[in-house]
């Protein structure tokens, strides 16, 4: 056979395969997609593969990041939202009192504890400084305040109504930022209407958790273990020995526990607990001078009702604010120390 036959014979070997709609077999694996799963392909390319998507070119594209969907709460009119954040370190279980000052937020722990401060990370909750007051002991530290220069340690738990070791430690706020430790000045102080002082186990009305340093003053609210009702005194920021002036009562429904001023709205809030350990949470509003309950005041209507020990709170903006509360557990009852947040501008805004 010549060239030319042969050229012709391939010529029409190659028009009768295409007319025919016929193309060579090729042995390859096979993929089978199940018939109710759809499988796209882009469209310049032919495959019965199942496409894995579209090449990235890494220089142009970016390769995306799956983001689970977050609970989102709608927040109702008249409500307060407590979320917890996160179950404190173990070395905080018996923390009492909370301040957020500086935009760093502090904690200590109650009776027996180191005569030290703890600055918290606000996003992991652990322990970021330890601050150590060298010329104190901690009998039973309970709550803490601040004002521009200085910051407060109430020493004034009284649970048996007896102590005439009541004092408030009192350190420069810079030494906070830049120092690890420092020495105290001391105010020591008596209620001015307290007379028996005859030893009532959790049954006094002379027991304190709650102080807010305010316009030069310090200001303390009794937990009073009979009545359930707090009573308001005063006293001088000086260091020395005071007797703490009475002003007025409130009836809390609960024993006060912890307590913080918004200075910018002049707002005071309190904790209490009841007997059955559920909180309640008061707002104090639009008073006259120093008698914080002289004017409106409301108890917080939770949209999730919150027990356990709360100990402390600080205010972090206008209507929000950090709780903290202490490990506890007894008969049927069991808690974590933790910090929770506190939304309650829909109640006011």
């Amino acid at each position: 056979m010549n060239k030319t036959n042969l050229l012709l014979t391939s010529l029409l070997a190659f028009l009768f395969l295409g007319c025919t709609g016929k193309t060579p077999v090729v042995s390859s694996p096979r993929v089978t997609v199940p018939a109710s799963q759809t499988v796209q392909t882009p469209q310049h390319v032919q495959s019965n593969v199942p496409s894995l998507g579209r090449p990235i070119n890494a220089e142009n594209e970016r390769v995306p990041v799956y983001v689970p969907p977050k609970h989102r709460v709608e927040f109702k009119a008249g409500e307060s939202y407590v979320r917890k954040k996160f179950k404190l370190p173990s070395a905080l279980e018996e923390s009492s009192g909370l301040i957020k000052v500086d935009n760093k937020l502090w904690t200590m722990n109650d009776s027996g504890g180191k005569p030290e401060l703890y600055q918290i990370d606000e996003r992991r909750g652990g322990i970021v400084k330890t601050f150590r007051v060298n010329n104190a002991s901690n009998r039973d530290w309970e709550d803490i305040a601040y004002d521009d220069n200085y910051v407060y340690i109430g020493d004034f738990g009284n649970n048996r109504g007896n102590s005439k070791a009541l004092k408030i430690y009192k350190i420069p706020r810079a030494s906070l930022r830049s120092q690890k430790s420092a020495r105290a000045e001391v105010i020591r102080f008596s209620y001015s209407d307290q007379k028996d002082f005859r030893s009532r186990p959790r049954k006094t009305n002379y027991d304190c958790e709650a102080m807010v340093a305010y316009h030069g003053k310090l200001y303390l609210f009794s937990k009073d273990w009979g009545d359930h009702k707090t009573r308001l005194y005063e006293l001088s920021e000086t260091a020395g020995k005071q007797v703490a002036r009475y002003i007025s009562t409130f009836n809390t429904q609960g024993m006060v526990t912890g307590a913080s001023m918004n200075k910018e709205l002049d707002i005071l809030i309190l904790t209490t607990y009841s007997s059955l350990l559920n909180v309640n949470l008061w707002v104090f509003k639009n008073f006259r001078g120093e008698n914080f309950f002289s004017g409106d005041y409301k108890k917080l209507h939770l949209h999730n009702p919150l027990a356990g020990q709360i100990e402390g709170v600080t205010f972090t903006d206008n209507y929000k604010a950090y709780l903290s509360s202490e490990a506890f557990s007894k008969y049927i009852f069991s808690f974590d120390a933790a910090l929770y947040s506190l939304d309650f501008s829909r109640e006011f805004e």
